[in-house]
């Protein structure tokens, strides 16, 4: 039976403040979806993510830092996922031609 990790203070507001983080790409979507321009949805969605974070006792300077390492990892993972994808569609094709030829 696994058993469940106390995290410490740290941990809790580090993983608040990332949560912050990624609901301030959400309300942008939101704002955006709401009609708001660019610039007005990016400046509702900061202004919430700060005060969240604010709220739980995290650096509200962190969310910087947090949000440039969500759009880097976000970056690396929509790359991989583009190659992966290639491969998939290669082997999948690979596939069908090998059928087609045995069938031939």
């Amino acid at each position: 039976m696994a058993r469940n990790r106390v995290i410490s203070l740290e941990e809790a507001v580090d993983r608040y403040a990332e949560s912050s983080a990624i609901s301030a790409v959400r309300l942008y979507r939101y704002w955006i979806s709401q009609g708001n321009s660019r610039e007005e949805a990016i400046r509702k969605a900061v202004k919430q993510a700060i005060g969240m974070m604010t709220s739980s006792g995290a650096d509200p300077e962190r969310m910087i830092f947090l949000l440039r390492e969500l759009a880097s990892a976000a970056e690396a993972l929509a790359n991989a996922a583009e190659e992966i994808l290639k491969e998939m569609r290669e082997e999948r094709n690979r596939e069908i031609v090998e059928k087609g030829e045995s069938y031939g």
